[in-house]
């Protein structure tokens, strides 16, 4: 569906950026890409994110490796692709 055709890009306090495609970000209801849904959290264990992980940061719980997740989310944009 349309959702193929857009990307989401999710940028840090500290500037690194993740680019994800729409459709492999997933959720409960929907199938993701390999690596399963990202969360964009603001607890970790029932207790808010510390000054240099927060206020929210974007992570994917299934990932080998942590290359899309982003600490300090400051911005998360939904673009099309051309």
């Amino acid at each position: 569906g349309p959702a193929v055709a857009r990307y989401v890009v999710v940028t840090g306090s500290d500037g690194y950026r993740t680019v994800l495609a729409l459709a492999a970000v997933g959720s409960a209801t929907v199938p993701a890409a390999p690596g399963g849904p990202v969360v964009l959290a603001d607890r970790v264990d029932g207790r808010p994110l510390d000054a240099g992980d927060g206020p929210q940061s974007l992570v994917g719980p299934g990932d080998l490796r942590p290359a899309r997740s982003v600490r300090g989310v400051v911005r998360i944009e939904v673009r099309a692709a051309p």
